[in-house]
């Protein structure tokens, strides 16, 4: 199977444009899942004729957005793109399909498809078809767009990131056990940003009983996808809690023993389609 090219000398345009479609790519950060992020342009000469990411699951994908954006002859376009285009019909066509009908000849790949049933296989298509496919390209950076769909798809389970804070002398409390700010602006909005990227999010069922926290995305705007949230406790979650009030998807209680429970509940989650957990602690969990 063709895979990415990493070594090979990567040209100040390949480069140029790549990175391009990696800044597209993350127009689409937190809106995709379970789908990957993913950037497309389409260039002509040293022009941009077309751009293109993926939206939502279920969108058009980023190489039929940037073909549909542009407004010309496309048989001396190259597109590049982060992600392999999919050569498999989902829920749309695939993306190989309408690269061939658009007569592009000339593409430029960042990573491949983690699928081992797909790797490669879009490529392969593109060149039996007569196509000149280049790929690899700045491919540790369009991979690491994707970490969590990389672990779903290669281990059936969403990537688990933990998110702790604590002071200089390891405390997250005071000696009462209620819970200070102890992180300032810019940490906190770094919390929002990883609760947008998260489909998940779990904290101990004493953080809600201290605490009440929501555990929503609080953005300007009003943020659509919302995280679903878990509590690790073995006592039912209060219906005074706010995350069973607050309007949201009631919070879901989870209670694991041993490891092989953890995983398993971990596989469960990959199969509701959920590529990433946000863990928020308290010091039990």
């Amino acid at each position: 199977m063709a895979g990415d090219q990493g070594q090979e000398e990567v040209s100040q345009d390949h480069a140029h444009w790549m990175r391009r479609a990696i800044a597209l790519a993350r127009r689409g950060f937190g809106c995709t899942s379970p789908n990957p992020l993913v950037g497309a342009i389409l260039v002509i000469g040293d022009q941009a004729v077309g751009e293109g990411w993926h939206v939502r699951a279920g969108g058009s994908h980023a190489e039929v957005a940037a073909i549909q954006a542009a407004n010309c002859d496309l048989r001396n376009a190259t597109i590049y793109v982060t992600l392999e285009p999919c050569s498999t019909h989902g829920r749309t066509p695939p993306c190989v399909e309408a690269i061939l009908k658009a007569g592009i000849s000339q593409i430029v790949i960042g990573a491949t498809d983690p699928n081992p049933a797909h790797c490669g296989a879009g490529i392969e298509l593109l060149r039996a078809a007569g196509c000149e496919v280049r790929s690899g390209v700045l491919a540790d950076r369009c991979h690491a767009l994707n970490e969590a769909f990389y672990c779903w798809i290669r281990h059936q389970r969403p990537l688990v990131l933990l998110k702790m804070a604590m002071t200089l002398d390891g405390k997250i409390a005071t000696q009462s056990g209620q819970s200070q700010w102890i992180t300032g602006p810019v940490a906190r909005r770094r919390v929002q940003r990883l609760r947008q990227w998260a489909d998940a999010i779990m904290v101990g069922g004493e953080t809600i009983r201290q605490d009440d926290p929501q555990l929503l995305v609080r953005t300007p705007q009003n943020w659509a996808h919302q995280p679903l949230r878990f509590v690790a406790t073995r006592a039912p979650i209060a219906e005074s809690a706010q995350v069973i009030r607050d309007g949201g998807v009631p919070a879901e209680a989870v209670h694991c023993e041993t490891r092989e429970q953890w995983q398993a509940w971990l596989a469960g989650l990959g199969q509701r389609e959920i590529t990433a957990l946000l863990v928020e602690g308290g010091g039990e969990l």
